[in-house]
């Protein structure tokens, strides 16, 4: 049996390495999700309402998913208009005088002069709407208002005959003893709603309840006053916890347009830089 030469051995073994680099050449390298992420596009955001322009607004399947995967493009400082409501998000459903006159008014002064709201003001539901959110959108575009806080309230009266009520069958007893616990369990609901998407950024509710104890006569003057009070101070935390949310929104969109802008510049960066050096090259 002949040996190999040297020679054949050295040539053999280059072949086997050059084989093997090739090989590892030609297999893709695996991108990390962290990198794949990075490099996907930005999702876009919504620059118009995609639910149906009736009572219903209703959203097909399609227009649901471009709705869930659009950014959120939120607009700082700007006009915000104040909407009392009997029912929530209806046009057509205004609040009663009192409740309107204690919720936009303690709202209003309390969102006035906020860092995130240039102009607050008082929306009148009187002017001509369709029903629903689009004539709450028509109320705002005549208004030239990019957010509505839309504000109600819903309350369970609980009053109620207490142990002092059996002295009502003396007759005298009607004018002496307090009879009668008054009382409301209600609760405060404000939601700020995007009028140019249609969508709604946030909803901040607030409880309040009364209870008191008064005589047959009376009851009633005494049972509003006391709701009155209540739902006074309700409104005004109210509109703390709607300050509060605008604030976390606002800083949100704001780091998630400054994270759409690195991933652009990231993305233009290497056509930049080929520009830039075309340039000095022509020069």
């Amino acid at each position: 049996m002949k040996t190999p030469s040297l020679l054949a051995l050295i040539a053999s073994s280059a072949l086997a390495l050059a084989g093997s680099t090739g090989c590892g050449a030609a297999a893709p390298r695996a991108m990390s999700p962290v990198a794949s992420a990075a490099q996907a596009p930005a999702p876009a955001a919504l620059e118009r309402s995609l639910f149906s322009r009736d009572v219903t607004g209703s959203v097909g399947e399609n227009e649901l998913q471009r709705i869930l995967d659009s950014r959120m493009d939120l607009t700082f400082p700007v006009r915000v208009g104040v909407v009392s409501l009997d029912d929530a998000f209806r046009a057509e459903s205004r609040a009663a005088v009192g409740e309107q006159g204690i919720m936009s008014g303690a709202v209003t002064r309390s969102l006035k002069g906020a860092t995130h709201f240039s102009h607050v003001t008082d929306v009148s539901t009187e002017l001509p709407n369709p029903q629903g959110l689009e004539g709450l959108r028509t109320i705002a575009a005549r208004y030239r208002l990019r957010y509505l806080l839309l504000c109600s309230a819903r309350s369970e009266d609980t009053t109620h005959l207490n142990n002092w009520a059996w002295l009502y069958a003396t007759g005298v007893g009607m004018l002496l003893a307090p009879g009668v616990s008054v009382g409301t369990q209600g609760m405060l609901q404000a939601s700020l709603f995007d009028v140019k998407s249609g969508t709604v950024l946030f909803t901040v509710s607030e409880p309040f309840e009364t209870s008191s104890v008064t005589w047959l006569i009376g009851s009633g003057r005494e049972h509003s006053q006391a709701d009155g009070r209540a739902m006074s101070k309700a409104a005004e935390r109210l509109a703390r916890g709607v300050l509060a949310q605008t604030e976390h929104v606002a800083r949100w969109a704001e780091e998630e347009r400054a994270a759409v802008a690195r991933n652009s510049a990231h993305d233009d960066g290497p056509e930049s830089d080929k520009a830039a050096a075309k340039a000095t090259v022509t020069r």
